[in-house]
């Protein structure tokens, strides 16, 4: 039986693919052994990207074929888990810890794996083609395996925000945007060369690499840029 395109891409990826779905921050979490401290640093550093991450979907939007179900789960996911939207989903799951007040959205609030992740989105849906976009946007869209299917059915230890959090992406509309990232994937591989595919299978991988690296920042607590005081 051949591969997907999808699945060539993720085995392509295996080695960044374990480290991102059993990446240290995730596993603590299953064990009920991650440190709050920890959990708060994703979230308030996943703040500005999300921002990027609408921006590359609405990018999507102008280069995806009319009518497509990329582009209609694109709009979905735009009009009903909008910026403000998400960012106050945060805000409140961060109140239920202690942390109160607004998250910061704009690029003076990036770290600098956020950054780097976020570059490489909108970059690519900048200068990409669908097929590119869709590739490079599956690896974050597949946190409805990587964190929904894996807590899906268990009770996640801890403090009740971690399973609020983990809840999201349970969600109808974010598990149909990775499902039609994986379809357009399909479909732009069989209709480009194998220089396009090579180009789509790349990055994909490196949006898996900066998935393992925005959890080491969490993980290790490391947000500062080189030369900021403290340095």
């Amino acid at each position: 039986m051949v591969d997907s395109f999808v699945e060539r891409c993720r085995r392509h990826a295996c080695g960044a693919w374990r480290a991102y779905r059993h990446h240290p921050w995730i596993e603590a979490m299953a064990a009920g052994t991650l440190p709050v401290e920890k959990f708060v640093s994703f979230q308030v550093n996943d703040a500005p990207y999300i921002s990027d991450l609408h921006r590359a979907l609405a990018l999507g939007l102008a280069k995806a074929p009319t009518g497509s179900a990329w582009s209609k789960a694109a709009a979905t996911v735009l009009d009903d888990v909008w910026v403000l939207g998400e960012i106050r989903a945060k805000e409140e799951i961060l109140a239920e810890l202690g942390v109160t007040g607004k998250l910061s959205i704009g690029p003076a609030a990036y770290i600098p794996a956020r950054e780097a992740y976020a570059n490489h989105l909108v970059r690519t849906s900048l200068e990409g083609s669908i097929g590119d976009i869709a590739s490079a946007l599956l690896p974050c869209a597949m946190f409805t395996e990587v964190i929904g299917r894996r807590f899906a059915d268990v009770r996640v230890a801890g403090p009740s925000a971690y399973q609020r959090w983990a809840d999201i992406y349970v969600q109808r509309a974010v598990h149909r945007m990775a499902q039609v990232h994986a379809e357009m994937m399909e479909t732009e591989a069989a209709r480009t060369d194998e220089a396009g595919r090579e180009r789509m299978q790349l990055l994909y991988l490196r949006s898996v690499q900066h998935q393992v690296d925005v959890f080491d920042a969490a993980w290790h607590l490391d947000v500062r840029w080189p030369g900021e005081q403290g340095d």
